[in-house]
């Protein structure tokens, strides 16, 4: 196992030269609606266990952790501290964080800045939602939330995406028919993932997909499901070692005002949210332009991409935020079949949150790395994506998105299969 470095030793991420960090596994839970007959500690257990096996490492490898959840019936106050004990890892420091949807994000940041550092050479990203009801919406109230006047305008979750959603309709000009589709297609990746929680039966028809009431807007949008996630990360040297394929990671994370009313031309000391409204997505966008830099890449350069689509038109304007479409033109991408499997950006191709189903803090950042991690290796299956570009080969770069609290909490991760560098285990930002 490697050590850790002394305080001369660390580079900073400002000097432009930092270590590379590389996604050495990933493990996510079976598909399941509600798990009641074990712990938390255990089902995520289950996972680590998993992911630490595909990375050929001892669990006692690990040099620092983190744990994302967002559950109301977990009591324990150090929830980092209690999970390192169960897993038999004290007393290495373990990181809880809670918020949010996008929180295994944001631990993933956190853990892709303490190798990029070189202060550690293996870390791990725990994600676990495990609530004790059988549908996650019962539980989307304004609970948790920091946000007086939504709090008094009585907005809940299902409130907001609803809102969002219509208002960007109106913008644009659109009608359901985009959103339907996205969920067409949702469920036909899934109909091609096992570990989708909707991976059988027949594909909603159109009919149903269209439908003007409750029924048909709960057809267009997330369903829930519980789930415990891995990630393993490793720096460049240590990957080597390891004997690992070159999967680079790279993790930023950005966030706009919480307050409904301050995503419309909020005035920030940066002037990144001037004349922006609830359809517009700066937060991606600072974000994605800080990975995609660190990634060497551009948003043309992205073969596929798993972005949040909990609720309508979400996943639309995610393409946005990325550059991937310009603004108010990601309906007409949708309809014209560039998120299918043959299309110029295959998109959740594990069936999104509509089909694979949202998991809170426990995956929705992690399942997606999980999924581009499938697909970089070659081992998506039915659903596994050639691009055009690489003349029929696998996928060389791809892009994962999470978001959480009425779009305030945006992270972007990038996983690119490169070569290894035979000079430098450092990025160059200089």
């Amino acid at each position: 196992m490697s050590s850790k470095r002394s305080n001369s030793e660390v580079p900073t991420l400002s000097s432009g030269k930092f270590p590379k960090v590389v996604l050495a596994s990933a493990s996510v839970s079976p598909p399941e609606r509600a798990v009641l007959g074990i712990s938390y500690r255990e089902y995520l257990a289950r996972v680590a266990r998993e992911a630490i096996s595909a990375a050929h490492l001892n669990i006692k490898d690990v040099q620092i952790g983190a744990i994302s959840y967002n559950e109301r019936n977990i009591m324990e106050g150090a929830l980092g501290s209690v999970v390192a004990d169960a897993l038999g890892m004290s007393p290495i420091p373990f990181i809880s964080v809670s918020q949010a949807c996008p929180a295994g994000g944001i631990c993933a940041d956190i853990i892709w800045n303490y190798i990029a550092t070189g202060r550690y050479d293996v870390g791990m990203v725990l994600g676990i939602n495990k609530p004790d009801n059988f549908d996650f919406r019962d539980a989307m109230g304004p609970i948790g939330n920091w946000c007086d006047y939504d709090y008094l305008l009585g907005f809940t979750h299902e409130n907001y995406g609803a809102l969002r959603g219509e208002y960007y309709k109106l913008k644009y000009g659109y009608d359901d028919k985009p959103a339907a589709k996205w969920s067409a297609q949702c469920h036909w990746y899934a109909r091609r993932n096992p570990m989708a929680l909707h991976n059988s039966g027949p594909l909603p028809t159109d009919e149903e997909l269209m439908e003007q009431s409750p029924a048909g807007y709960r057809m267009r949008t997330a369903t829930g499901r519980n789930m415990a996630t891995c990630l393993i990360m490793v720096s460049q040297k240590r990957a080597k070692e390891l004997g690992l394929p070159p999967i680079y990671l790279n993790v930023s994370y950005a966030h706009r005002p919480t307050y409904i009313g301050n995503m419309y031309n909020f005035n920030d000391a940066q002037n990144v949210f001037a004349n922006k409204d609830m359809t517009d997505q700066p937060a991606i966008n600072v974000a994605a332009k800080e990975a995609f830099g660190i990634a060497g890449i551009t948003v043309n350069d992205i073969d596929i991409a798993q972005v949040h689509d909990l609720s309508l038109y979400d996943g639309v304007m995610a393409l946005e935020g990325l550059g991937i479409t310009e603004p108010g033109q990601g309906g007409k991408f949708v309809l014209a079949g560039q998120t299918a499997i043959s299309g110029k950006c295959p998109t959740n191709t594990d069936g999104g949150a509509i089909a694979f189903a949202h998991s809170s803090a426990g995956g929705d950042f992690q399942s997606k790395i999980y999924e581009n991690w499938l697909q970089l290796l070659g081992k998506a299956g039915e659903r596994q994506v050639k691009p055009a570009r690489r003349s029929g080969g696998d996928p060389k770069i791809t892009v994962a998105h999470a978001y959480g609290t009425h779009h305030s909490l945006d992270v972007v991760g990038v996983l690119r299969y490169g070569m290894w560098d035979t000079g430098c285990e450092m990025w160059d930002t200089g």
